[in-house]
């Protein structure tokens, strides 16, 4: 599996609306240090949020995987973490520490959220080795935490660094070939993507969940590439900077295919999302139907991922070969069955999420509806609602990503924070055209199901938003 379609794992996920779900694991390691100032028992790794509410982290696990070269096999570093951490939001951080590094950091004035006893269980490697942390569930840790601790496929998030040749690396990328036994830099992730082992070397930076950072004396940041002037052509190494992963594009015409491939994207997820609203009111009305003629097709061009194909087609002159194998994988997994977590079928379980009526009789698509409540049909057009408006986000927060990559190949300015989050003149952003439908559901009373609570249906919101921003280099991939 490729680095993109770890990143569609982690952007489908956020379709859920339990408040039970989305409650630790939309979050990454963000850096790993194994050995500072000639002591290589002095190691941390940071964790990153990349929503709010991450911050039921108790009983999820830290392991390393070492290379053959170092006798192969894993070494649980926690083995069940004993607590949650305070604070939560998109970019809040919290540190496991080796005791000496609690000690070091204790220097410089924080305190590690966590500490493993490293004279019993073992280190980080410091030039090949894989670090993983995290739980296999989508609600919270389990306790006690029973699973195989050996299968990195358990895990949040991993990466993989130097030579690793150990246990298979979950989504299939190649080791970072930078390492954290640097003697001066910490191995820093370059994006929001799980399991992308996309890191490089940089200052360290530990910083604790009540957002204090430690220092490792003066450090002067690795050198990095200027860009060019021009508005035909820039390097690739401009990143978008903020909170958006990607890069800008190098040419006019990755720019128009990267903007072409969201377009499509963002159609191709709302149309699909369409089809499962007429599947969702056939089964109320009884007995279920097929949608794959909806979602497939016949041949016909008109399903869903006809359209998608002849987009694709159509955009293929213009893009590089990375955007075109990255647009495969997205669709693969998008239109996978129920049986892949990240598909749109398996998905739309967590929004007709209410009742025991299977909404497909074949079986290809997750999702319930509740025939038996007073208020079921109430309910039925609450979850309509919820995923066409879930869409409608999708689609604008990609179009306004689509104007900041415009803006940057053209160096001019854009604020794309007011057209993704509020805009202090026509509030016409996207996420308050969001809150907007769901106060309208809120005053008409349709929503009564507890698994589309406000609250729930709020944090549907910011986990869109945050993990599109995370997805940006699907369309705008950096080199």
């Amino acid at each position: 599996m490729s680095r993109f379609v770890a990143t569609l794992a982690t952007l489908f996920a956020l379709l859920t609306p339990h408040e039970t779900q989305a409650l630790f694991h939309l979050a990454v390691i963000d850096e790993v240090k194994s050995g500072a100032n000639g002591n290589p028992s002095i190691q941390y790794v940071e964790i990153r949020m990349l929503s709010a509410n991450q911050t039921l982290v108790a009983h999820s696990r830290l392991t390393v995987f070492k290379c053959s070269g170092d006798g192969g096999g894993s070494a649980v570093l926690i083995a069940d973490l004993p607590a949650n951490v305070p604070n939560g939001g998109p970019n809040l951080r919290w540190i496991m520490a080796s005791p000496s590094a609690a000690v070091f950091l204790a220097q410089s004035g924080i305190t590690p959220d966590f500490t493993w006893d490293a004279t019993v269980i073992g280190s980080i490697p410091t030039a090949c080795g894989m670090v993983c942390w995290g739980a296999p569930s989508s609600t919270v840790p389990p306790n006690p935490p029973t699973w195989d601790a050996t299968n990195p496929a358990n895990y949040t998030d991993c990466v993989a660094y130097g030579t690793y040749d150990g246990a298979p690396e979950p989504a299939g990328n190649p080791p970072a070939g930078a390492t954290p036994g640097d003697p001066t830099f910490s191995l820093r992730r370059a994006d929001d993507l799980m399991f992308s082992n996309n890191f490089t070397l940089d200052c360290p930076s530990p910083t604790n969940n009540a957002n204090m950072m430690g220092t490792f004396g003066s450090c002067t940041p690795p050198t990095t590439t200027s860009t060019s002037t021009t508005s035909t052509t820039t390097s690739t190494t401009l990143a978008f900077g903020g909170d958006d992963t990607g890069c800008v594009p190098d040419t006019k015409g990755h720019l128009k295919c990267g903007d072409g491939l969201g377009k499509a994207f963002g159609k191709a997820i709302r149309a699909v999302i369409k089809c499962h609203q007429k599947q969702a009111h056939a089964a109320f009305a009884g007995p279920p139907a097929d949608d794959e003629a909806c979602e497939e097709g016949t041949g016909t061009g008109k399903a869903a991922k006809e359209k998608l194909d002849a987009a694709i087609a159509k955009l293929s002159p213009l893009c590089s070969g990375q955007q075109l194998s990255g647009a495969t994988a997205e669709e693969t997994t998008l239109f996978a069955s129920k049986t892949n977590p990240a598909s749109l079928d398996a998905q739309n379980g967590n929004v007709y999420c209410d009742g025991t009526t299977s909404i497909d009789a074949s079986g290809d698509d997750a999702g319930t509806v509740d025939m038996a409540a007073a208020d079921a049909k109430n309910r039925l057009k609450c979850a309509d609602t919820v995923g066409a408006e879930l869409g409608k986000l999708a689609a604008a927060v990609i179009k306004c990503h689509q104007k900041a990559a415009d803006a940057r190949f053209a160096f001019k300015p854009f604020d794309e924070e007011a057209c993704e989050e509020t805009d202090p003149v026509k509030h016409k952003a996207a996420h308050e055209k969001y809150s907007a439908a769901m106060d309208k559901l809120d005053l008409k009373g349709t929503c009564t199901q507890t698994c589309l609570s406000r609250t729930s249906r709020d944090m549907l919101a910011a986990n869109v938003i945050s993990q599109i921003e995370a997805a940006n280099e699907v369309a705008y991939p950096c080199p």
